[in-house]
């Protein structure tokens, strides 16, 4: 027999019956018993893996018998040392468990045959005391020890991997005998690393092993703890000699307890021991934290399993000893088992239990990963503090009705532990779970849609949690409004079916509803066209199935859906349908426009380049006018000129008018171009090398209700100089005075950068409008290209510069936006960047300026008919040929004195003419400075300072001379500039001056000697 940790010695005295030692009564004297006591060598070490954690396999690794078995079961015995290993079973199925046994015996100490004899007896009256049925004859000594590893896992071939991985490396451990000898692989190191271990043992140990390694360095040194001469080892194995054969009138065992009953009552209690590892892993698993209430009725059915588990074992306790003295049979050991399996403890019925409460954590868990996979805000179980919330006015909650039911159950339970008499009933008292599961799966569904679609409604809240309701069982929606319960079963609106197509005008659809059975009042129409993001809604009363969704694109495919709007939300979306709205007139006559183009690039969109009819104006000037359409319509016509700096985006801002106009939009496929530029050329020079003049006449498909042209004018300031932007300004000058150009213009659109800090062409500008007069001021418009939605920096530059333009009633610069960048960009529907949600924004920008500009009432400025060219010719005539015409005109021959005279009056009425044209001059310019636009602002010296940065930036061959020329005429402008305004000298420049007065007088003295020695050779030669 195991001697299971009790203290057992040769001759000690036992009680079968009850599985107890007699203490202090023994049948020999001491010294006797030490007489002829047989003691022997018998060591033998082994160990062995054990991977199984039944209870068989325990007390059979430990030789436990069946009737100790039994009395161990029924809790007679209290076991110690490493017999303690029987009573730890594992407390959760999740577990992986490994156990490692050590055993060791040493000796051998039993009595002799001269002992056993009744004539050998010492105290022969303690078998009259009955207290024992045997004595112990033998007792075998040695250690044992287990090493028991846990590990949990999840799943069960995880658990499965783990063990076989553990029970390998712990053979591979002991077969190499010797500490650090073992070399262990990653994936070992991997195994034991989330190890739990736990000591049973013979041995005093320093402490208990925590891990792997610890443990297998306590295990090679276990034989060094058994002491010198094994005086630390204990009883292992005990053989035992009944009393009857010494003295037939001892108490003795009438029956033993048969391996069958003994069996039964072990499944009783390794049934209930399985149920509450289950109760613990419900218990442990994440979901009860959100739901304590299971957590708090598992706890409660554990308890009573407990409670019920020593009920047994009293039972037991109290029956085995009986049935062992003869005092009882076997038949109420049997009807303990029989009553166990009739009451409330049946193993179905705590299986059944057990099942639910797993089922519904499974549905809550399933439940709670759908809210994190799909986002949705959905508070758990925190009710009170978004009813005192005043900032929520609706709380829609899921309520699951049925986690408490399990407490019939229990009840049950409780009620037979008090009494075991009374019936059980094997009705269980739980409602249908089909029913739970169904009502469970439909509200839950129904309500993570309704709160996936309604979250950001910041009035609203969604709030799961778990409350008894006999009335709905399963789950059900509560709906608290301004903090009270308003309805217990609220029902969400379900998705609607499809609407149903019913007829089309050019714009506009009737649909019909099919409406369903809710408390839904109105019904909600969404609707948008296919490569749009955003849906446009229309609401109807649900008693009108029909609704009618106007102001439809024309070519435009829409999808079209709705939602049933109740009091608190709005339902699912039902599925969408698609509905075709055919082209538009103008939309047609576009795409007639794009087949007569030439494609110029392939791509999204396509570059399709206008056909124009071009002729010279003025081949001199570079004057060029390019016609698109033909002049079928009485339209009016509306006339602006397009200026800006090289670089400005003039001419794909022009571009950008023309798609305009023409009515693309950002979805077309296509875009027009007017103006194609060379990209090879160097785009520091101006790309349009001409004043181009595009007349365009009124199409359908024109957004704007009259025909227009347009005046591109070349890009001033690029890097061919000065030079150029003069012959620039010549050749709008030229146009401007034209008869074959035009009768009005309406609109000066100056084309400026964004970011422009200073206007660096401002003598440009200036020179322009001098041409007109103050009355076109408001015609004056600037036009913005690079731009965002920020108030362009480039308006400081420009009300800086006191260029005029054109104002708000508030006095605010009228200016337009636009972004060139997106009038060529990709547009592929399939592109869903944010680049291209970008290029959308800044097309649009675009295009609601391009509708202001259009739109804009400019008034006309009429051109005149007439111009006034002034020609200034040198004539080189001889003396003989003047004197000739003086005498013809006189009649009679002159002389030299005559004819000197005669030039002299001549010049002296010139000059007097000359005196007079000045004045009329003056007072000209003068009336002109008053009505112009803008006075021509530079003067002689700023024109000459022009010049000499022009030499400078060009630096071409003997510019250092020319510079020092201008340089020499600047300074004389300076002076003459000064002496016209009356402004006092510099000592230099008044030194200059009176230099060049000398000169003069210097120029009057050698002309008056040459007068008088012409006199006196006339006078001589007479």
């Amino acid at each position: 027999m195991a001697a299971l940790g009790r203290p057992f010695q040769v001759g000690m005295l036992y009680d079968c019956r009850t599985d107890s030692l007699i203490p202090g009564v023994t049948l020999w004297d001491l010294e006797n018993l030490k007489k002829n006591l047989n003691i022997k060598p018998q060591k033998k070490t082994q160990f062995k893996v054990i991977t199984s954690d039944s209870l068989d396999e325990k007390t059979s690794i430990l030789n436990v018998i069946a009737s100790l078995k039994a009395s161990f079961l029924c809790g007679l015995i209290e076991v110690d040392g490493s017999a303690k290993y029987l009573n730890d079973t594992k407390s959760s199925k999740r577990q992986s468990r490994v156990t490692l046994h050590y055993s060791t015996t040493t000796r051998m100490e039993q009595l002799s045959m001269s002992h056993l004899g009744n004539q050998n007896v010492d105290y022969p009256e303690v078998f009259e005391q009955k207290s024992a049925t045997h004595v112990v004859t033998a007792v075998l000594y040695g250690a044992q020890a287990f090493f028991v590893f846990d590990q949990s896992s999840s799943k069960e071939e995880e658990r499965q991997e783990i063990k076989g991985k553990l029970a390998l490396t712990i053979t591979k451990f002991i077969s190499v005998k010797a500490k650090g000898d073992l070399k262990m692989t990653d994936e070992e190191k991997k195994t034991t690393d989330h190890l739990n271990c736990t000591f049973y043992g013979d041995f005093a140990l320093d402490h208990n092993p925590a891990s792997f390694q610890e443990a297998m360095e306590i295990y090679t040194e276990l034989p060094t703890k058994l002491g010198k001469d094994y005086e630390l080892t204990v009883p292992i194995q005990v053989w035992l000699y009944p009393l009857k054969y010494l003295y037939s009138q001892a108490a003795q065992l009438v029956r033993d307890i048969s391996v069958a009953l003994v069996s039964k009552s072990q499944e009783v209690l390794e049934e209930i021991d399985e149920h509450i590892m289950r109760c613990n892993d419900i218990m442990k698993d994440s979901v009860v934290n959100d739901f304590p209430e299971i957590g708090k009725n598992t706890d409660q059915f554990k308890s009573i399993l407990n409670l019920f588990k020593c009920n047994f074992q009293r039972d037991l306790a109290s029956v085995l000893p009986s049935i062992r003295g003869g005092g009882a049979n076997e038949k109420d050991l049997a009807d303990i088992l029989k009553k166990k399996e009739e009451s409330p403890f049946k193993r179905w019925a705590i299986t059944t239990w057990l099942d639910k409460r797993e089922k519904e954590i499974t549905m809550l868990r399933s439940f709670l990963n759908q809210i994190k996979e799909r986002n949705v805000n959905i508070v758990i179980n925190d009710l009170n503090e978004l009813l005192y919330d005043t900032r929520i006015d609706n709380i829609v909650c899921l309520t699951f009705t049925s986690l408490h039911v399990c407490q019939s159950y229990m009840s049950e339970m409780e009620s037979y532990l008090q009494a075991p008499s009374r019936e059980s009933s094997d009705k269980s008292s739980e409602p249908s779970e089909e029913l739970i599961i169904e009502k469970f799966r439909q509200h839950s569904r129904w309500f993570i849609e309704f709160a996936e679609i309604n979250q950001d409604n910041e009035t609203m809240r969604f709030l799961v949690h778990s409350k008894p309701d006999i009335d709905y069982l399963g789950a059900t929606i509560y709906l608290y409004q301004s903090g009270q319960l308003k309805n217990r079963d609220f029902h969400i609106p379900s998705k609607p079916e499809p609407l149903v197509f019913d007829s089309q005008t050019l714009n506009a659809i009737t649909l019909k509803l099919r409406c369903i059975k809710s408390d839904s009042e109105v019904y909600r129409v969404e609707y948008k066209r296919t490569e749009d993001e955003e849906w446009e809604t229309v609401d109807t009363s649900n008693k009108n199935e029909i609704v009618m969704i106007t102001k439809l694109r024309p070519a435009s495919t829409y999808q079209l859906r709705h939602r049933a709007v109740c009091q608190v939300g709005v339902s699912q979306a039902s599925d969408t349908i698609e509905v075709k709205i055919p082209p538009a007139k103008h939309h047609a006559a576009k795409l007639t426009i794009k087949q007569k183009c030439q494609e110029i690039k392939d791509g999204n969109p396509g570059l399709y380049l206008l056909p124009l009819k071009s002729e010279f104006i003025n081949n001199e000037k570079k004057i060029r006018k390019c016609t698109f359409g033909e002049r079928t319509s009485n339209k009016t016509r509306k006339t602006i000129m397009v200026l800006g700096a090289t670089g400005s985006g003039k001419s794909t801002l022009i571009n950008g008018m023309v798609n305009y106009i023409l009515g693309v939009e950002w979805e077309d496929d296509f875009r027009f171009k007017l103006i194609h530029e060379e990209t090879s050329r160097n785009q520091a020079a101006s790309q349009t090398s001409a004043v181009t003049v595009y007349e365009m006449n009124y199409q359908d498909c024109y957004k704007v209700p009259y025909s227009f042209t347009i005046v591109d004018t070349p890009g001033f300031g690029d890097t061919r100089g000065i030079h150029e932007n003069r012959k620039l300004i010549d050749q709008i000058a030229e146009y401007l005075s034209s008869t074959h150009t035009f009768q009005h213009i309406n609109a000066i659109c100056f084309v400026v950068q964004n970011f422009q800090a200073e206007l660096t062409q401002k003598y440009i500008f200036d020179s322009v409008l001098s041409i007109f007069g103050k009355d076109i001021a408001n015609n004056v418009l600037v036009l913005i290209t690079f731009a965002d939605g920020r108030r362009p920096p480039v308006l400081d530059a420009i009300t800086e510069s006191n260029i005029p333009f054109h104002k708000d009633d508030k006095g605010k610069p009228f200016f337009f936006r636009f972004n060139n960048s997106v009038l060529f960009a990709n547009n592929d529907e399939s592109n869903s960047s944010d680049d291209q949600m970008f290029d959308k924004i800044f097309w649009d920008m675009g295009a609601k300026s391009m509708e202001k500009l259009f739109m804009c009432v400019w008034s006309d400025h009429s051109n005149q008919q007439h111009r006034f060219i002034y020609e200034t010719k040198k004539v080189r005539k001889t003396y003989d040929e003047l004197k000739k015409k003086y005498e013809k005109a006189k009649g009679e021959k002159m002389t030299t004195e005559q004819v000197f005279e005669r030039l002299q009056h001549e010049l002296d009425v010139v000059e007097e003419e000359l005196h007079k044209l000045i004045m009329e001059s003056h007072d000209c310019i003068k009336r002109l400075e008053k009505i112009a636009l803008r006075v021509n602002p530079p003067s002689i010296p700023e024109y000459i300072e022009l010049l000499i940065q022009a030499e400078e930036r060009e630096a071409k061959p003997g510019w250092m001379e020319r510079v020092k020329s201008l340089q020499e005429v600047k300074e004389q402008a300076i002076i003459i500039v000064k002496l016209s305004r009356n402004e006092e000298l510099l000592p230099s420049e008044q030194k200059k001056h009176d230099d060049q007065e000398e000169r003069k007088k210097n120029r009057g003295r050698v002309l008056g000697w040459l007068n008088t020695t012409y006199e006196g050779g006339k006078n001589h030669f007479a």
